[in-house]
Order: C-alpha cells, then structure tokens, then sequence
C-alpha cells in the first residue's frame, strides 16, 4: 500500500486530484468512506453516465452511496450491480431532494450529489 493510500485510509488529508485514485485503489468493496473529493464505497471512482438497464461495479457504488451514505432503498436485493426500478426510484428521489431534473440518470451532476453530503430528511 503507498504512503498516499494509507493516509486516504486514515482519514489524512491527501492532495486534490490523488485521494479519489487512491481511495478506488486500497478501499475495501461496499465500506463507503469520505474524503475532502467525497464519498466513495470501493465499487467505482469513476462518474460516467449510467442508466436503467446498466451492470457492473459502477452501479454497485451508484446503489452502495445511496443505501450507505444517503439512506435509500434500492429494492430487496440491495447492492446487487443490475440498474434496475429500484435503484431508478431511488436516484430519482435523490435527485429531486437536490433540485436536479428527476429522471433517474447517473450523470456528472447526480454523481457529484451521490458522493455529497446527504440531505437531511
């Protein structure tokens, strides 16, 4: 582990731009943690667009951030990877709760609400 990872996992301030890097690359799967770039649960680091019908480690950190760290269910299964109603409802809900256009799409905008602070409800 670098001296940079261990910091991240520290809770150490690391310079902008390294501690999301590092964080994807020492955090453990589905423990979200938060850092000065926010918050991240060890699926994905990334924010590309993502929808219904989607797959993969970037929807586990989609639906590991909004059980976690903002508080939504997502269905029964939970973090299962599949973008499927649930997980829509709930970026939808999540989206109108930030004033952002409710259409259930992980874009740049919903992603940076995702690894923010959560609202309270």
């Amino acid at each position: 582990m670098t001296v940079a990872a261990a910091a991240v996992l520290a809770g150490v301030v690391v310079p902008a731009g390294l501690a999301s890097e590092t964080f994807a690359a020492g955090a453990k799967a589905g423990v979200c943690k938060s850092s000065l770039e926010g918050t991240y649960c060890g699926y994905y680091s990334g924010s590309a667009y993502t929808d219904r019908g989607d797959a993969g480690a970037k929807v586990k950190e989609i639906q590991a951030l909004l059980i976690q760290h903002h508080g939504y269910a997502v269905g029964p299964k939970g973090v299962d990877g599949y973008f499927g109603a649930g997980t829509e409802s709930a970026v939808k809900r999540l989206q109108r709760g930030h004033g952002l256009k409710a259409d259930g799409i992980v874009s740049a905008k919903t992603w940076d609400r995702l690894r923010g602070e959560p609202l309270d409800r």
